[in-house]
C-alpha cells in the first residue's frame, strides 16, 4: 500500500508546530523499504567519493546503493564516468573496492571494456550471429561534482544536483576555507563494517536535529555554545551551525589561530552529510546508506589539506561523539518495535531555533513527498 497522509493515524502536515512524525511502521515495513529504493535511492543524488582519489585515467571507486553496485572511473579523456558494476554477459561484478585499472576486465569470462564503458573484447564470440560489441556497452549512470565531491544518480532523467540543491555550493565555500584544495586522507565509518543497527531514517533523524545534544553529547555542548546554535533548511538540504565555540572544552583542543572556528553540519537529501568542526580544515563527508531494512552504513571520506592533521579530532568524532549517536539510534530502533509507540510530535518553535526539530520535520516531509510522488511504471 502506498503511504499517504490518509494512512497516518495523525497527520504529517506541512507545519512542524502542528505535525506528527512518520509512524513507526515506516521504519519497520519491508514494503515501504522496497518503495524507498525506487522512489528515493534510485532517483536521487548520492556521494560516492572525492575527486582527489580519481586523478589518473583508470582510477575508480565503487559503492553499494541499496541493491545496486555501481562505480565511477576516470576515462582516457579525463572525464568521470559512472556505470552499473555488472558485466553485460552473465552479470558478474566487474570491479571491487577502490583502485586503478588499465581496462575493465570481468573476472568471470574476461569480457573487456574500455574506461568509457564500451565492450572491446569478448572471447569466442566470432561465430555468434548478429553479435555486435556495440550492443553490449556498460549501462551508464549520471555523475556530477560539487566542490570536489563526486555524486551519482541512477535516474537518467534526474535534474542536476546543482540546480536541485540551490545555494549549497556557495554555502560550502563560505564555511570551508580552501574547499577545492582538499584531499581524501582516510576512509572512515561509524560502527566500522558492522554499521549501525537501525533503519537509515533513524540515523538521518538523529543527524538533523540537536534538540538531543545538551543531554546526550556533553562534550559537544561544551565545544559549541548551544544558546547561539543555528539550524536552517533550504530546499533539499539543511545546515546546522555552531558559530560560537569554546577553546576550553572536554572534546579536544584547538587554537584561535586555526582557520575554522565554527562547527557546521550539512545534510543533503537523501543520504549525504558534510561535517566541519573547529581546528585546521578537516571535513568528513559521510553517506547514510541502508544495508537492510534495519541496518545502516554511515561511512565516507575524511578530507584535509595535510595528511597528518586532525587525529585528536577524528578520535573524538568517531569514538566519542559517534559512539553516543550510535547508541541513541539503536535504542530508538528498538523502541519503534514497541506496541506502545507509533508517532510523536515535533518539538519546534516559531523562531526556528537551533535546538528545534524543524529540520527533522523537513526530512520527514521529503520522505513523504518522494513516496507519494513515485508511481511505478508498467513494464
Amino acid at each position: 500500500m502506498q503511504p499517504t497522509n490518509t494512512s497516518l493515524e495523525r497527520p504529517l502536515s506541512d507545519d512542524p508546530l502542528s505535525s506528527f512524525t512518520m509512524p513507526a511502521r515506516w521504519y519497520l515495513d519491508e514494503e515501504i523499504y522496497a518503495q524507498e529504493k525506487n522512489a528515493i535511492f534510485y532517483r536521487e543524488w548520492h556521494y560516492i567519493g572525492h575527486v582527489s582519489t580519481l586523478t589518473t585515467p583508470g582510477d575508480y571507486v565503487t559503492m553499494q546503493l541499496a541493491d545496486e553496485n555501481i562505480f565511477v572511473i576516470r576515462d582516457d579523456d579525463d572525464q568521470l564516468r559512472g556505470f552499473y558494476n555488472v558485466c553485460r554477459h552473465r552479470a558478474h561484478q566487474l570491479v571491487s573496492g577502490n583502485g586503478r585499472v588499465k581496462d575493465i576486465v570481468c573476472p568471470y569470462h574476461a569480457w573487456r571494456y574500455n574506461k568509457s564503458g564500451e565492450l572491446c573484447f569478448a572471447r569466442n564470440t566470432q561465430d555468434i550471429s548478429n553479435f555486435d560489441q556495440k550492443d553490449y556497452s556498460l549501462h551508464e549512470i549520471q555523475v556530477e561534482t560539487l566542490c570536489g565531491l563526486v555524486f551519482v544518480n541512477l535516474d537518467p532523467n534526474a535534474e542536476p544536483l546543482k540546480s536541485r540543491a540551490v545555494g549549497l555550493e556557495e554555502d560550502l565555500r563560505r564555511w570551508i576555507p580552501g574547499v577545492d584544495d582538499l584531499k581524501a586522507i582516510s576512509h572512515d565509518a561509524f560502527g566500522g563494517d558492522a554499521g549501525i543497527r537501525a533503519n537509515w531514517k533513524v540515523v538521518v533523524d538523529n543527524y538533523v536535529e540537536c534538540y538531543h545534544c545538551e543531554k546526550a553529547h556533553p562534550a559537544f555542548s561544551e565545544l559549541n555554545c548551544m544558546q547561539d546554535y543555528e539550524l536552517d533548511t533550504f530546499g533539499i538540504w539543511s545546515r546546522q551551525l555552531g558559530p560560537s565555540t569554546r577553546i576550553e572544552n572536554t572534546a579536544y583542543q584547538f587554537s584561535r589561530k586555526d582557520p575554522i572556528q565554527q562547527s557546521a553540519f550539512w545534510y543533503v537529501w537523501p543520504t549525504t552529510t558534510i561535517n566541519v568542526i573547529p581546528g585546521e580544515t578537516l571535513v568528513s563527508v559521510l553517506s547514510i546508506q541502508p544495508t537492510s531494512l534495519g541496518t545502516t552504513s554511515f561511512a565516507g571520506d575524511t578530507l584535509a589539506h595535510k595528511s597528518e592533521q586532525g587525529s585528536q579530532r577524528l578520535d573524538w568524532l568517531y569514538n566519542i561523539l559517534g559512539a553516543e549517536d550510535m547508541a541513541l539510534c539503536e535504542s530508538v530502533q528498538k523502541g519503534l518495535n514497541s506496541r506502545s509507540y507509533n508517532q510523536g510530535p515535533f518539538v519546534a518553535d516559531t523562531d526556528k531555533s537551533g535546538i528545534g526539530e524543524h529540520a527533522l520535520h523537513h526530512f520527514h516531509c521529503l520522505v513523504r513527498d518522494a513516496l507519494e510522488q513515485f508511481r511505478p511504471t508498467s513494464e
